[in-house]
C-alpha cells in the first residue's frame, strides 16, 4: 500500500548456513571443515604463543603450512620440476647439499628446499647471503624458513646437530650472470662450506639445477640503479 515500506522475504538461518557450506565445498573442496578447524587451531596457538622456533628462528609449522605450500603450485604446475637422484640424500644425520645457483632470481633455492622436503621429509637449512638478512621483511621470512647466515659458525652448528644444510657457493654471481654465460659456474665465495663439512664429519651431496637459466634469462643489468639501492644487480 502507498506509504508503507516494501516487504522483504526473510531467509531462514538454517538455509543460509547450508548455502554457505555448499559454496565453501565448491570453492575449497569437500574437506573444507577440517581444514578450517585446523587453521583456527593454528591461529589460537600463534595468539597464545604456543609454538616453537629453534635457536636460528626456524618455524617448522609456518614453513610447512605457508612457505612451502606457496612454492609448491609454482614448482608443480608452472616449472613442472623433475627430481632425480634424491636417494643420495641421507635419511638422517647431518649432510651438506651443494648446488649451482642460476635463473636471475633465487627461486632455485626455494624449489630445491621444497623438493628435498617433499621427497625426503627433511627440511633443507639454507645458508644465505648477508644481504638477505639486512632486509627487514625478507630477513624474518628467511629465518622462519630455516635459513641462516652463511658463516662457519652457523654451518657447523647446524651440521653438528644433524641438520641437512644447503649452500649455493656462487652466491649472487651465479643468479646475476647474463644469459650469454648460462650454465657457466661462477667463482665460489668464501669456500668455508667444505671445511665445515670436514670438521663435522658429514657427507657433501652435490646438486645440479638445470632449466632455471631459460625460465628468466637475464639480458641486461641496470648497474647504476643497483648501486643506488644497494643490491648486487637489477635485471632486465
Amino acid at each position: 500500500m502507498p506509504g508503507q515500506p516494501p516487504r522483504t522475504e526473510s531467509i531462514p538461518v538454517g538455509e543460509l548456513l547450508a548455502a554457505l557450506a555448499t559454496g565453501a565445498r565448491e570453492v575449497f573442496g569437500a574437506d573444507w571443515e577440517p581444514r578450517l578447524a585446523e587453521f583456527l587451531a593454528f591461529l589460537r596457538r600463534r595468539v597464545s604463543g604456543q609454538y616453537e622456533v629453534d635457536e636460528f628462528g626456524f618455524d617448522r609449522e609456518v614453513t610447512e603450512r605457508f612457505l612451502l605450500a606457496a612454492v609448491r603450485p609454482l614448482a608443480q604446475k608452472w616449472f613442472r620440476v623433475e627430481v632425480r637422484g634424491v636417494e643420495n640424500i641421507p635419511v638422517e644425520g647431518g649432510a651438506l647439499v651443494v648446488s649451482n645457483h642460476s635463473g636471475t632470481l633465487p627461486v632455485d633455492g626455494l624449489v630445491t628446499a621444497l623438493m628435498v622436503h617433499d621427497h625426503t621429509g627433511r627440511h633443507l637449512r639454507p645458508l644465505g647471503a648477508d644481504l638477505v638478512f639486512r632486509m627487514p621483511f625478507l630477513s624474518a621470512m628467511a629465518r622462519k624458513s630455516g635459513a641462516t647466515l652463511a658463516c662457519h659458525e652457523d654451518a657447523e652448528r647446524l651440521l653438528g646437530s644433524g641438520e641437512l644444510v644447503g649452500v649455493w657457493p656462487e652466491g649472487f654471481k651465479g643468479v646475476g650472470k647474463p644469459y650469454s654465460e648460462r650454465y657457466k659456474l661462477q667463482r665460489f665465495g668464501r669456500g668455508g662450506f667444505v671445511s665445515a663439512a670436514i670438521r663435522t664429519g658429514v657427507p657433501i651431496v652435490p646438486c645440479s639445477v638445470v632449466g632455471a637459466e631459460e625460465i628468466y634469462p637475464m639480458i641486461g643489468n641496470l648497474a647504476s640503479l643497483a648501486r643506488l639501492i644497494g643490491v648486487p644487480y637489477v635485471p632486465i
